[in-house]
Formats: structure tokens, sequence, C-alpha cells
């Protein structure tokens, strides 16, 4: 990951494995982690899965945080954003978190490709956009089972280049915390 993150022209896959051994309420949140749980964002109902991202990142990476999702500026307005900024391995790093999962029937190759694509092709409009200086983004993926990473993983490998550019992907399996893909 070090090699990943600190070279600008590297991109690659993570896989990680997430196991909760208590419920959110009950974690003793980074100082972080708190501050992405408690200030305001741009909406949506995303908040758990970007702050359990931020403490993954933290204990494993030590990460530090730098700027939330409405403290990075952007211009011109309107576009994709990144979800936070963090400090990992003597780097600004952009993080932008998304959840795999499907409601009805498999996740297909097919909608893991058109998740990765959608939020690659987002990083790269967000790092074009955004005034602030970082050197790589990462695009962290939750995963309701190692059926799904596996998945992804697969289409992954079918991306183009250009889309890829220098994104790192994250793909962290949660099967005993549905609280990160219903943010309850």
């Amino acid at each position: 990951m070090p090699v990943l993150v600190s070279n600008p022209s590297l991109s690659g896959v993570v896989v990680t494995k997430f196991f909760s051994s208590r419920d959110l309420k009950k974690m003793r949140l980074t100082v972080g982690g708190y501050r992405l749980l408690t200030v305001p964002n741009a909406g949506g109902s995303s908040v758990i899965s970007e702050v359990l991202s931020f403490e993954l990142l933290h204990k494993c990476f030590s990460a530090q945080l730098k700027k939330t999702e409405m403290e990075v500026s952007y211009f011109p307005l309107g576009g994709s954003i990144t979800d936070y900024t963090c400090e990992m391995f003597h780097s600004t790093v952009a993080v932008s978190v998304t959840r795999a999962m499907k409601f009805r029937g498999d996740y297909s190759l097919e909608d893991a490709q058109r998740l990765i694509t959608k939020k690659l092709k987002g990083i790269i409009q967000s790092t074009r956009n955004s005034l602030e200086k970082w050197s790589k983004q990462i695009l962290h993926i939750w995963s309701t089972s190692h059926h799904v990473t596996s998945t992804l993983v697969q289409a992954y490998d079918t991306i183009d280049p250009e889309t890829k550019a220098n994104t790192v992907v994250i793909i962290t399996t949660a099967e005993n915390a549905d609280y990160i893909f219903n943010n309850g």
C-alpha cells in the first residue's frame, strides 16, 4: 500500500476485510472519524460508510484526516466531489467511498463494471476541478460478501488504463456490518 499511495503514477487494487465486533454507536472513533460523523456533508445516506472508511485507513495505514467533503473547494462547481482528504505515507490523498450491493439477484460483472467505471470517472472529474492539492485518489468500495469482492476485482481488470488513471481501489468485505450498507 505505501508504494501504491506514494507513487503518483501507480494504480491498483487492495482487498481488505472488516469484521465488526460491535455496533457503530459503541465504537471509539478517532477524532477524524468523529468529525466525519458530526460535520455536515453533501447529503445522501453514506455517512457511516465514510466514517468507517476513514477509521479503517487510520487503523491500518495511520491516515490523518485533513478535510471533510464540504471543506474541499472546487471550480467549476457542480461536478463529482470527493468524500474526504487525508495524509497517508507523507502524501495528501483524496478518498471517495461507495458501497457495492444489489437488492435483487446476484451482483454481476456488469454491475461491478458500471459502479467502478462511474466512480473512477467521477474521481477524474473531481481531481480536475479541485482547488486542493493531492497526489492521488483512493476509491474505497465496501462490499457485502466475498462473491461481490471477487466480482469487483474481476471488473477492475477489465477497466481501461485511462479510466483507472492513478487511483488506488480498496475493496473491503464487510459481511457482518449491515449498518454500513443501510446507514443505520
